[in-house]
């Protein structure tokens, strides 16, 4: 019962978050990591929200950033990184 759960989860995550498409430029691993990252660090800035401002501003900031690389499947970061080591042109292959 709960590996049918797990595989139900896994199989939605799979049609959902984690499809790639011509813009994905990191695995799967990362984004599944950025995504569990992104969601503890955000939710701990909102816990701390009235306690330490600052602090929490900057968890919430970071948080929604790791959250959005992991949805997303893009990083700026590794797009500039893999320019700089190929150049500065790119080609695109659409599969028919």
């Amino acid at each position: 019962m709960i590996t049918d759960k797990i595989e139900e989860v896994t199989q939605s995550l799979e049609d959902t978050l984690l499809k790639e498409d011509i813009f994905t430029n990191i695995s799967r691993t990362e984004r599944i990591l950025s995504m569990a990252s992104g969601s503890y660090i955000f939710l701990k800035g909102v816990s701390n929200i009235f306690s330490s401002p600052l602090l929490a501003t900057t968890e919430l900031i970071l948080g929604f950033g790791l959250l959005q690389r992991g949805v997303t499947g893009h990083c700026p970061v590794t797009e500039r990184l893999e320019k700089s080591k190929l150049g500065s042109t790119s080609v695109v292959v659409v599969e028919r």
